[in-house]
């Protein structure tokens, strides 16, 4: 810019913006996105629009979900999205970035804590969803609704599933209430649902759930707690079991797949991981693939994850967003679960990928990752790519 140093330059020009310029602001112009911003989503998020904030060519930190070529597989895709808090003052915000700004590729989508479905079906994350060609499906077609606003529908599952255009539904297989939960979880109605679908000539099975929490995750200090979540995987096994063999005459399973929010600690790195030892109080180990598997079978990772990576994170990362807690040496509560073939009669996985699922923002030396401001939930969320082998 060419310096001017006259004391009439300094005179004339507040008299132009007054007369040229009445009430008005000077326009800012975007800041540079640089290292100081990449370590601060939440200042970055102040100084600029919404649109330059998901902007990857300008905000560098996103890592946008990778693109996958699925066909002949399945994908699907578990997130808890976290609304029983008052500070997401605009859930249907939080939903549009999570399912369409930084998207990930999926045939299916599996969401809990949805309890509060008119923000999905008014505020636009169903309309993005569905100009990207996926429909939603909810158990029985019920939608939560509460009349005051930011409130939480009580006796509500919170789960929803939208499927992928080339996805289509076959047959809705019920929703099956816990019997038994404790704390908070009393007010909502935990459970169990499911759908077949059908891709490509195959038919998949996919259950959504979201166990108990109660007071604390699983093995974290709380036998009522503890009790439930068991009590909650074998009411959903035995549901799983049963709709499967209803069914399988008619729509013979390519696989099997159960996701949701287990509340128990799922560890890719660990071989009796606290949601490893859920299954077995369960007496589910026999019936589900986890992580750890997926790991030992070679499973490919997502290219922006690395072994053990935590879908909660672990102590020593930030959470520069506002619920403040992202933090805690916990694992993947949020998961996908795999039926195994001995158990339900489906084919074996000819290849498996993995990795996490939800925006991602890095550091710009590529140090630190980092919960984005938008990003209200305390998970992450899972993915998995499923190959069949018959």
């Amino acid at each position: 810019m060419e310096a001017h140093n006259s004391s009439r330059s300094l005179l004339v020009l507040p008299v132009l913006l007054g007369l040229f310029l009445p009430g008005a602001a000077l326009a800012e112009s975007t800041p540079s996105f640089d290292a100081r911003y990449s370590n601060r989503p939440t200042e970055w998020f102040d100084a600029v629009s919404e649109a330059d904030y998901f902007n990857p060519s300008l905000t560098r930190s996103w890592q946008l979900n990778e693109s996958c070529n699925d066909a002949g597989a399945l994908t699907v895709a578990s997130y808890n999205i976290f609304h029983n808090v008052p500070f997401v003052t605009d859930f249907g915000d939080e939903m549009e970035q999570s399912l369409g700004k930084v998207f990930k590729c999926a045939d299916i989508l599996l969401f809990q804590e949805a309890w509060d479905y008119d923000d999905i079906i008014l505020d636009g994350p169903k309309a993005d969803l569905a100009a990207r060609g996926y429909g939603m499906v909810t158990p029985s077609g019920y939608y939560c609704d509460d009349s005051l606003d930011g409130a939480i529908e009580n006796d509500c599952s919170g789960l929803v599933m939208f499927y992928k255009s080339g996805t289509s539904l076959v047959k809705e297989l019920g929703f099956k209430a816990f019997t038994n939960v404790t704390g908070f979880d009393v007010h909502k109605e935990k459970g169990v649902w499911g759908a077949i679908f059908a891709k490509e000539g195959r038919y998949y099975y996919v259950f959504n759930t979201h166990l108990t929490y109660g007071e604390n995750s699983h093995l974290d200090g709380h036998a009522a707690s503890d009790s439930s979540r068991i009590s909650n995987m074998q009411e959903s096994l035995a549901f799983i079991r049963g709709a499967v063999e209803a069914n399988k005459a008619s729509y013979p399973p390519a696989h099997v797949l159960f996701g949701g929010d287990f509340n128990a600690d799922f560890d890719s790195t660990v071989a009796n991981s606290k949601g490893n030892q859920l299954l077995g109080q369960a007496s589910a180990s026999g019936a589900f693939f986890e992580p750890y598997a997926y790991r030992g079978a070679g499973a490919v990772l997502g290219g922006f994850e690395t072994a053990g990576f935590k879908s909660n994170w672990t102590g020593t990362a930030t959470d520069t967003g506002p619920n403040g807690m992202a933090t805690g040496l916990k694992g993947d509560f949020d998961t996908v679960l795999l039926g195994k073939p001995a158990w339900f009669g489906t084919c074996p996985a000819a290849s498996i990928s993995y990795s996490g699922w939800a925006p991602a923002w890095k550091t710009l030396d590529t140090q630190q990752r980092k919960w984005p401001f938008y990003t209200h939930s305390d998970h992450y969320g899972r993915w998995l790519k499923v190959k069949p082998g018959c």
